[in-house]
Parts: C-alpha cells; structure tokens; sequence
C-alpha cells in the first residue's frame, strides 16, 4: 500500500510535525565524494519523506523560520534552483507561532523549457504545511547536534553538498539567529 503524503493543514487537523534528518547511510559513510562523506539531508512532514530528489539549503531553511517571503529550500547543488528544474519554491508565511509552507509538487518541472514547464503546470499538486515554529527550531537543532556529533574534531573528512556552504559554516550554524543578518550587512 502506498503511503500516504503529507497533509494540508485544515482547521480541525494539528499541525504538521517537521524533521531534518541525515540521508540514511551517512554515518557509515557510504556516501563519499572525492573521500569527503557528503551530509545528504531529508525533509520528512508527519512521518513521510518529502521525497524530493533535491539537495536543501540550509541557510534558506534557517532564514525561513525569520522571514517570509519566497525561498529555494530545495536546491541543486550549485545553490540555484532553477538549475534544477524547480519553478517556484517554497512560499514561507508565519502567523503568530507558526510557519506555513506552501508549494507545489514535485518542486520540479525536470527542465524550465517547454513543454516540461507546460506540462509541471498542469499536473504539479499545491500543497499547504504548517508547522509550529518551536517544533521547527527544535528539529533543526537536533540535526545540527546529530551533525556536530557525526563531524566531531574532524570537519575535514565531511562535505556539503550544496556549493559554497562548508561544514565547518553548518556546525555553527545557530537556529534562533537568521543566517542571513540583511539588515547588519553579514
């Protein structure tokens, strides 16, 4: 029986329970790049993997939980989205203590030219996600402890797969600051 994809929130529902979690087979190293291991990340919305074949962007993650506004989550792994065929993104709104995700499935279209595009238009599913904000911070957090244990003393040995984010970036990477300070100019 297939399982069954995350759902939209409607009134009478709870939210939906988020997690970052490392690809399976990461801690056993059976992911290497030029002998680095590569931190493969996963989504998973309610117990299922949003099972994207994308890369995430971290900082994009991270930045949502601070902002509203549009933003690439999933990602090729040069860093630009469009790369990778993914159209729109994600649409992060938040409403008191809370962050909603709304965003059309798959993210993508394969390539941005027709008919691809055409056809990812017509059969692309819209799907709203809403998450506690507490919840989110608190499973961010655990993967980056789960990160930083993995990494330990030794950075080197670890890659990530998104360009121009180092690991040694992600295990200082502090959920309840923006990544991104806009308005500071960092």
């Amino acid at each position: 029986m297939p399982e069954k994809p995350p759902r939209s929130l409607d009134l009478e529902q709870p939210c939906n329970h988020f997690e970052l979690r490392l690809e399976d087979g990461v801690a056993q190293g059976k992911h290497l790049t030029d002998g680095k291991i590569t931190l493969y990340s996963e989504i998973w919305v309610d117990g299922h993997h949003i099972d994207e074949p994308h890369f995430i962007d971290l900082p994009l993650l991270v930045q949502s939980l601070h902002e509203q506004r549009w933003f690439e989550i999933f990602t090729c792994g040069c860093g630009v989205g469009e790369c990778a065929g993914i159209v729109d993104g994600i649409q992060v709104t938040h409403d008191a203590d809370l962050v909603r995700w709304s965003f059309r499935r798959p993210q993508s279209a394969g390539n941005l030219l027709d008919p691809a595009l055409s056809e990812w238009e017509k059969t692309a599913v819209p799907v709203v996600l809403t998450f506690e904000r507490a919840q989110m911070v608190k499973a961010i957090d655990d993967y980056l402890d789960a990160v930083r244990a993995l990494v330990g003393v030794e950075p080197s040995k670890f890659e990530w797969p998104v360009h121009g984010l180092f690991v040694q970036d992600v295990v200082n990477i502090d959920v309840s600051k923006p990544f991104y300070d806009i308005e500071g100019g960092g």
